[in-house]
């Protein structure tokens, strides 16, 4: 059970933590426990994984000695929350994430080992063609196979524009056989077996082709003008900008400067002040922004007459409470007015109007010119719309026709309009967009005018931009996907039953088939719809594994949707990257803890974590590293992807150098085949196929620390470091983010240095240009680049290698000597001998293996008085020098602890361990030398009782010399224990014994072996401490315990600091009697030690309540002689 692993949670009233991500592993416990905010409150704990009953508190003497817990027996995201003294409502809630175990032939394949390749799935041609495409992915060395939608797919071709979710698409048919579902669950089947690959596949939830023929048969399960009218004004300015788009197509305003053919800045200004002067006014958008104010006056009129003079006025100010409120309808003038409101702010009595027809005009009049600027305000607010919706699709257009980072269309047509459509128009052209604009409040023609899907730059993933609070679409800020249909499913079930009934169906399929599930376009799927998905595919597979793209620009938010959905990883991008640097740091972030790292605990707080991370070289969104960095950064990209410790994966056709993005939509050729395009000497194939199992090989043999290097701006070194046998893979790369930094030479690095034996060059890979020309496309099949190869040579003895100079095998370092741009080597390096014997004694220390050392500690520790716990624990500086002359120790950077004894490292290292802080001080002081851990052994020895055996052992050789010298013996006095047997051993002995492994450790690894050595003392030290006091102590709370520990801090033995001779009758356990400090570190030494109101206020919590009764008494006495002459200070 002590192997179990434990990560605590810590309860606090009305801490919500939401977007804290916390991951732990099936057959892990989650324990919580109360805040001091929860101290004495009844906590009623649930979890989702529990369901309705809530949790069962332990037994114990108090709420911090309580906790209530559950064991991680599923796979999946599962929230907690408590309420307070009976309460409904959570006072506090969060979420913990049980990651999923895959599985490959029954064998486990950890996050951190998979490596995947994306494949869009139209490209592979129909099933019985698969294996020959797909075998590419396999000989380069990946595990997993994410493959975009096999469902049937739109009018676009797009991989992600489903029009039926639950038919094949028609390129898995051949003409010999229509393809099934079990055929493809079949081929899912025989790859796992035969290749050993996991296959995965993207679900798309938010929306649907806009062909999709179950769209027209429920319209409802779209956004349209019928269930949503207030997308009528959007879809109005949408056919506008549509026929303006066919004007310019048709060449109309040539005459004004815009041909077909739009291609530069003057072409666009003309089209912006066109826009801005003529076709938007005509549009008259803000007549949906006002009321017709004759009917509103009127009736305001009427009621006026009706009512007659109020008996009172409304506060002046009142007036300004009247506006719009709302246009249910979105017609044109369709703003509503609250008149019953308007009468009573506006029918007043007028003092100096006698006649009732000159107040009733004189209310008129204010209410007609308050109703004028509510009109005006609502055109200049229609007027700010239609300028940010121009300006928004002025961006657009000069992205998509003139910036040189476009795709630059050009001719304006059917296939590429001027602007995309927002809304699906299936009517047929009319003459004009006032026509269309009937078809907005058709009963029936409106269901069909239904908006399209997209995504909104730097907009809020929680907040839905088709609902009405939003003005997304009005004001043109949306990236609109014009193939399809934005899905409307409500909040629940109920609000559209056949969608969500449609979406389950889908969604257990594909659960059933593939091992794991990417959900597309993630930050735009209603996240309520996502969660019950989610469940839906986790009953039908416990373990799938999800992972999804988020864009919403925040942590926090990306969070919140790990938490809530369940992710299993996050996609992340070395193409964001600008440099090498920035590279390196990516690969840290998501790559591990760092070499070195502390020892933890196996029950620890449940630490924030960031997300999983899959972390891709390139995506099949992103370019090409051809088209945006250069071709020799293609290999040592791939490398460092590959030595990050997560999942790592890549696209179909980088490894073949195909020069371009393959496009999801508009690319109809399909992928090469293997062994007939495609071979190992394609592209850098071998060498992908190396760095996917070094990667694979580092997580499986548990290197899961990492150390980024930059060498220089565009050299990286990065290091994987085993925590168990301190094994280390280097891997140095030659990255070329830009054509001017391709070089041939060398670069002037300084040497670096290695820790322990050099076994091998694993590998090293230069990139090579065999010709000068670009070969052709091949117009036909996805093919790359011809004329550049990988020369690799593999398990190199250091002297063989050619990249690099080895000097010295062990603990030396190495000199790149031949290094060109795109070049890669990496090494292995394991533990020289002194330091495995170390380590393994280290080890075996703290893992309370080495009895003989267990045995002698707590031998040492039993014979050793409160007093001389009070010496190896605390002792403030001043009480140090008092009684040894000696300071506290003293970190460069740092200062002083505050207790020269254990207790002054103990709070400093936790909060090391916890945070991994190995940036730390006090680590680098470890690091420099081992000046800390002789500190701490010399300065126990200073002590006479806990170094007593070395004196003893001099007495035994005076002894000795005596006898020899005149035949007779003399008895060397000892106060206390006497002489110590020979199998008897003191703390510092002990001390010295337990750190002296630590010097041969490497210097890098003394942080962590210090802080485990350390807690391996202080345990001991603890427990014993805590058993002389009051063995009961054991099983009170952690608090209880350290309050305990924390009084003796206070009684001790101080030259200078004495009371009153002690009579002869007295009886001592040590040399000197103890005193009780009234204050630490001001009242520490000399007369103010014994400041008499504060020793008593002190000695009931401090020895009274530790059952110290010896020590209370002897406390009490000391003060008699002054008590009978009133002379007790204060």
């Amino acid at each position: 059970m002590n192997d179990v692993q434990i990560r605590v949670i810590i309860l606090e009233d009305g801490q919500h933590l939401d977007n804290v991500v916390r991951k732990c592993e099936k057959g892990w416990i989650i324990r919580f426990v109360r805040g001091c905010s929860l101290l004495g409150k009844d906590v009623t704990v649930k979890t989702s994984l529990t369901g309705d009953s809530p949790l069962q508190w332990s037994d114990g003497h108090d709420h911090l000695s309580v906790h209530c817990q559950v064991e991680c027996k599923t796979a999946g995201s599962f929230q907690y929350n408590f309420c307070v003294d009976g309460g409904a409502i959570p006072s506090g809630s969060g979420y913990f994430l049980v990651m999923p175990q895959l599985t490959v032939n029954g064998s486990a394949l950890p996050l951190d080992a998979v490596s995947c390749q994306t494949h869009l799935v139209k490209l592979l041609g129909s099933l019985p063609d698969w294996e020959s495409r797909l075998r590419v992915a396999k000989e380069c060395g990946y595990n997993m196979l994410h493959l975009t939608p096999i469902h049937r797919l739109g009018v676009s071709n797009s991989s992600y524009s489903i029009m039926d979710h639950h038919n094949l698409n028609d390129t898995l048919h051949s003409t010999e056989k229509e393809a099934t579902f079990e055929d493809v669950k079949s081929l899912v089947d025989k790859l796992e077996k035969e290749w050993n690959m996991l296959t995965v596949q993207d679900v798309v939830w938010n929306h649907a082709a806009k062909n999709a023929p179950w769209l027209l048969e429920h319209p409802e399960c779209a956004y349209n003008c019928f269930n949503s009218p207030h997308l009528r004004p959007a879809y109005v300015v949408d056919r506008v900008y549509h026929y303006f788009g066919k004007e310019v197509a048709a060449g109309k305003w040539e005459h004004r400067g815009i041909s077909p053919v739009v291609e530069n800045v003057h072409q666009t200004n003309a089209i912006e002040y066109i826009m801005r002067t003529e076709v938007l006014p005509k549009i008259r958008l803000h007549e949906f922004f006002q009321t017709t104010a004759e009917t509103a006056v009127s009736k305001f009129t009427q009621m006026v007459a009706e009512i007659g003079p109020p008996t009172s006025n409304s506060p002046k100010e009142e007036s300004k409470k009247l506006k719009f409120d709302g246009n249910p309808e979105w017609t044109r003038f369709g703003m509503r007015l609250d008149l019953d409101l308007a009468v009573k702010l506006f029918n007043k009595r007028i003092e100096d109007v006698d006649d009732e027809e000159e107040r009733q005009k004189a209310c008129i009049e204010e209410f007609t010119l308050h109703l004028e600027k509510l009109q005006e305000e609502g055109a200049a607010y229609a007027w700010e719309i239609c300028l940010n919706g121009l300006h928004a699709v002025m961006g657009g257009i000069l992205y998509e026709r003139v910036q040189d980072h476009g795709p630059k269309k050009g001719l304006v047509d059917e296939e590429n309009p001027l602007t995309t459509d927002y809304f699906l128009h299936l009517e047929p052209e009319s003459d004009s967009w006032e026509e269309d604009e009937k078809l907005a409040y058709d009963p029936e023609k409106s269901k069909m005018l239904m908006a399209f899907n997209g995504w909104v730059m730097s907009g809020n993933a929680l907040d839905n931009f088709a609902l009405p609070t939003s003005e997304v679409y009005l004001r043109r800020e949306l990236v609109c996907w014009g193939d399809s249909v934005k899905l409307n499913y409500g909040e629940k079930p109920e609000d559209a039953s056949y969608l969500w009934e449609y979406m389950k169906t889908y969604t257990q399929k594909c659960a059933s088939m593939f091992h794991g599930l990417r959900i597309d376009n993630a930050h735009s799927t209603p996240i309520h719809l996502a969660e019950f998905m989610l469940r839906e595919a986790r009953r039908v597979r416990e373990d799938i594994y999800v992972f999804a793209e988020l864009f919403t620009g925040s942590e926090q938010l990306d969070n919140l949707f790990v938490n809530r959905l369940g992710i299993s990883s996050l996609i992340r991008e070395a193409q964001s990257a600008h440099d090498s640097h920035e590279q390196g740091r990516l690969v840290y972030r998501y790559g591990g803890d760092c070499v070195g790292a502390m020892l933890q605990k196996h029950s620890r707080l449940a630490a924030p974590a960031i997300a999983h991370g899959l972390f891709l070289d390139q995506s099949h969104d992103n370019p090409s590293p051809i088209q945006k960095r250069t071709i020799y950064d293609m290999l040592p990209t791939c490398a460092m992807v590959s030595m990050a410790n997560c999942a790592v994966g890549s696209t179909r056709g980088y490894d073949e150098l195909v020069r371009h993005a393959i496009h999801v939509v508009t690319e109809k050729r399909p992928y090469a085949k293997w062994g007939e395009q495609t071979t190992e000497r394609t592209g850098i194939v071998t060498a992908r196929r190396r760095l996917n199992d070094l990667h694979v090989w580092l997580a499986l043999n548990g290197y899961s620390q990492v150390f980024v290097d930059q060498m220089n701006e565009d050299v990286v070194g990065i290091t994987r470091h085993n925590p168990q046998t301190h094994d280390t893979v280097i891997l140095v790369a030659r990255t070329a983010f830009d054509w001017g930094k391709v070089h041939r030479w060398t670069p002037d690095l300084k040497h670096f240095p290695f820790g322990g034996h050099l076994e091998e060059v694993i590998f090293e890979m230069e990139f090579l240009q065999l010709t000068d020309q670009w070969n052709e496309e091949n117009n036909q099949i996805l093919t790359g680049l011809a004329g550049y190869v990988i020369n690799m040579r593999e398990h190199l003895q250091p002297e063989k290698a050619r990249m690099c100079k080895v000097h010295g095998r062990e603990n030396g370092y190495i000199e790149l000597c031949d290094f060109p741009s795109g070049a890669v080597i990496a090494f292995k390096v394991r533990m020289s001998g002194d330091a495995v014997d170390a380590v393994k004694e280290l080890r075996n220390l703290i893992s309370g293996g080495n009895e003989q050392i267990n045995k002698e500690l707590t031998s040492a520790l039993e014979n050793t008085t409160l007093q001389n716990f009070n010496r190896l624990l605390f002792h403030c500086e001043a009480e140090e020098q008092a009684e040894i002359g000696e300071d506290a120790y003293d970190i460069p950077k740092f200062g002083k602890f505050v207790y020269c004894g254990l207790q002054g490292l103990k709070p400093i290292l936790d909060k090391i361990r916890i945070n991994n802080d190995l940036g730390h001080p006090l680590c680098q002081n470890l690091r420099d030398g081992l000046w800390l851990p002789e500190y701490i052994v010399k300065r126990t020895a200073q002590f006479e009782e806990l170094a007593q055996l070395e004196r003893e052992e001099q007495a035994r050789s005076e002894t000795v010399k005596m006898r020899s010298g005149s035949g007779k013996t003399n008895c060397v006095k000892q106060h206390g224990q006497g002489i110590g047997r020979k199998d008897e051993r003191r703390v510092s002995q002990v001390l010295k014994k337990v750190f002296e492994p630590l010097k041969d450790a490497p210097y890098y690894l003394r942080p962590a072996y210090f802080e485990a050595l350390f807690a391996y003392i202080y345990r001991h030290v603890k427990a014993v401490l805590l058993g002389k006091m009051n063995p009961e102590l054991r099983d009170y709370s952690s608090l209880v315990r350290r309050l305990t520990i924390a009084t003796v801090s206070f009684m001790g033995y101080i030259p200078g600091a004495d009371l009153a001779p002690l009579s002869d009758s007295a009886v001592l356990t040590d040399k000197h009697p103890s005193s009780l400090s009234a204050g630490l570190p001001h009242f520490s030494t000399g007369i103010w030690r014994n400041w008499g109101r504060d020793t008593f206020i002190a000695l009931p919590g401090c020895l009274l309540a530790t059952r110290r009764w010896g020590d209370a008494r002897l406390a009490r006495r000391n003060f008699n002689p002054l008590e009978n002459r009133s002379f007790i200070q204060q």
